[in-house]
């Protein structure tokens, strides 16, 4: 019976759960697809993460031989395996603890510059090497002193400076 006395709606029972299988398979579909995009967003994230990480060990590397290179550099090839050992790690509070090295020396005799290789090797195997020339360290003392004659007063070359820039009087 109709209470409002409009036209009476019959709905075809069959029709509308069709219907509702549609919608039911489309909530599937777009849940795969949605785990689908999830499995690749995260899988590009873990692979961006190991790049990253391999990227900081990279430039720790970089710093480590350069550290190493400039020490043979400035003890000089000759004297640099008497002075320093020429293989170990870093040391445990070294940003490099995690580093193991190794130097190798080959005088080139007179005139002609040692060859030097330094090689890194990582905790987890990854190893750096870097092959280069050094010339022996020239002048008349080998390994001059180095300190000033005289002390160095760091906060009065401060003061001096501020003192000109100012237009005040300097005080001794």
């Amino acid at each position: 019976m109709r209470a409002s006395g409009g036209p009476v709606v019959r709905v075809n029972r069959a029709r509308r759960r069709r219907g509702a299988g549609f919608a039911l398979m489309d909530a599937v579909i777009a849940g795969v697809l949605l785990a689908i995009g999830m499995v690749g967003v995260l899988s590009v994230a873990g692979q961006a993460m190991n790049l990253a990480r391999r990227g900081e060990i990279d430039v720790r590397a970089a710093a480590a031989i350069d550290e190493l290179l400039s020490m043979v550099l400035t003890e000089g090839p000759v004297d640099f395996a008497d002075i320093h050992p020429t293989e170990g790690d870093f040391g445990p509070d070294s940003p490099y603890a995690d580093f193991t090295y190794t130097i190798r020396i080959e005088q080139g005799g007179s005139g002609i510059p040692a060859e030097v290789e330094v090689t890194l090797v990582h905790d987890g195997g990854r190893s750096y090497s870097v092959q280069t020339l050094v010339a022996e360290r020239g002048g008349e003392e080998p390994n001059p002193l180095r300190t000033p004659s005289e002390p160095i007063d760091r906060a009065a070359r401060i003061e001096e400076r501020e003192a000109r820039r100012e237009g005040r009087p300097i005080t001794q």
